[in-house]
């Protein structure tokens, strides 16, 4: 079967959640060819670097406007633009990879196959994976197949717009395969905190932060950067002590030996941790997506929320990591939600 993965780089997320399920299908059955294409390459190869890097300007500028144009998208079920271009571009992706089935996890390409499907009367499986806890409208498609989601939360979302119920299976957000091998870790004299501020290594107040945590004798500080050259070169020379990454496909050891991890409310990392038992600190959320996935944090009990400025993130962390009834709870409650998840029900869609 040839299977076609749909993505795109708005943020890191909805990139590792395809290359999660193409890792997760291939494991199973090699004879799968499984293809994963940036569909806002595909579609608009003359503008792509414009629309990604407005994207990236907008979020980390003007979050309020971001929020404020993501939900008035979401409340309106708008008509695709360029209908008979865009139909004629899916034909030519679709006959390119010989398509047999397809996967998306961006709203976009859901909405686009969508439109193609109703436009061509064509059966081709689309399946959605919705990569964060909120589902905003822009997810939903009349010709989706099946959904599949993070949480019962997210399901109840979704019947809620209207969606049938069995056509909603909650699987967790995918992450790889090596997040999933959960090992046993040795007794550590003093506690791990790792740090992460996404691929981009975007961490406010960051200095101040490691600065405090570093003065206290019982923790030991990881900070991964991302491709932030320029934040791992003034870490690693302003402290020494710390160990600072950069770039890394080893994210899943550092999360395993962690007691905690202080880093952003991203659907993946949030099921990251959630897979490698490891206890949440989240730096203040703004953008929409990213409240909506603390406030499932908080209700679940798998982490601590920074929601504001006022609150003193060193000291709330040092009381945190202090108390093991608290993070033994933590952990408790993330491997609840694991036993929710359904991993087997896409694998045994392919293989019949």
């Amino acid at each position: 079967m040839n299977v076609l993965i749909l993505t795109a780089r708005f943020g890191m997320g909805h990139i590792s959640a395809a290359e999660a399920i193409k890792e997760e299908i291939i494991s199973y059955n090699k004879n799968d060819k499984v293809y994963i294409v940036d569909v806002i390459d595909f579609l608009f190869p003359s503008f792509s670097k414009t629309i990604y890097s407005g994207f990236n300007n907008l979020t980390s500028k003007f979050a309020s406007l971001y929020n404020l144009l993501n939900k008035t998208a979401g409340n309106h079920n708008s008509s695709v633009p360029l209908k008979k271009v865009l139909v004629k571009k899916v034909d030519d992706l679709l006959d390119r990879y010989e398509t047999d089935f397809i996967i998306s996890t961006i709203p976009i390409a859901s909405k686009y196959i969508s439109m193609y499907k109703e436009t061509k009367k064509s059966n081709i499986p689309l399946y959605t994976y919705i990569t964060d806890i909120t589902a905003h409208n822009e997810w939903l498609g009349k010709e989706t197949d099946m959904y599949f989601v993070g949480s019962k939360e997210t399901k109840d979302e979704l019947i809620q717009k209207g969606v049938e119920e069995d056509k909603i299976q909650i699987c967790g957000i995918p992450v790889r395969q090596a997040f999933k091998n959960n090992k046993a870790v040795e007794q550590k004299h003093k506690k791990e905190i790792l740090i992460m501020g996404g691929g981009l290594g975007l961490i406010p107040g960051i200095e101040d932060i490691l600065y405090r945590l570093n003065k206290n004798e019982k923790i030991n500080l990881t900070l991964i950067c991302g491709k932030n050259r320029e934040l791992y070169q003034k870490i690693k020379t302003k402290f020494p002590s710390v160990n600072v990454v950069g770039y890394t496909n080893k994210v899943h050891e550092y999360m395993m030996r962690s007691d905690l991890i202080i880093t952003k409310s991203g659907g993946i990392t949030t099921f990251e941790a959630i897979h490698t038992s490891c206890p949440l600190y989240i730096i203040e959320p703004f953008l929409m997506q990213e409240v909506g996935n603390a406030q499932f944090i908080e209700k679940n009990n798998i982490g601590k929320i920074k929601w504001s400025k006022k609150s003193d993130l060193a000291d709330e962390v040092i009381e945190l990591i202090k108390d093991e009834h608290e993070l033994n709870k933590m952990k408790e409650n993330m491997d609840r939600i694991r036993e929710e998840i359904n991993n087997d029900y896409l694998l045994s869609v392919l293989s019949e």
